[in-house]
């Protein structure tokens, strides 16, 4: 049996869902529930990239950036 897709991610109002083949054939996921989180007030009068919000949310949940992979 051959199954070819891309990361399955379902997301409810307080749960995310990240699920993919593994090497073994196996469907694989992991669940994060929501627990905490905030806002990040923004610059209005400053133009950002994503680069630039990925950077500014990694760094306000203190992650490095040589630690994380981005999904979008």
């Amino acid at each position: 049996m051959k199954i070819i897709l891309d990361n399955i991610v379902i997301v409810t109002t307080d749960t995310v869902v990240v699920g993919f083949i593994n090497s073994s054939n196996e469907l694989e996921y992991t669940e994060y529930k929501a627990y905490d989180g905030g806002f990040i007030e923004l610059d209005s009068t400053k133009t950002y990239t994503k680069e630039d919000l990925i950077k500014l949310l990694a760094s306000f949940v203190n992650l490095n950036e040589e630690e994380i992979d981005i999904i979008s």
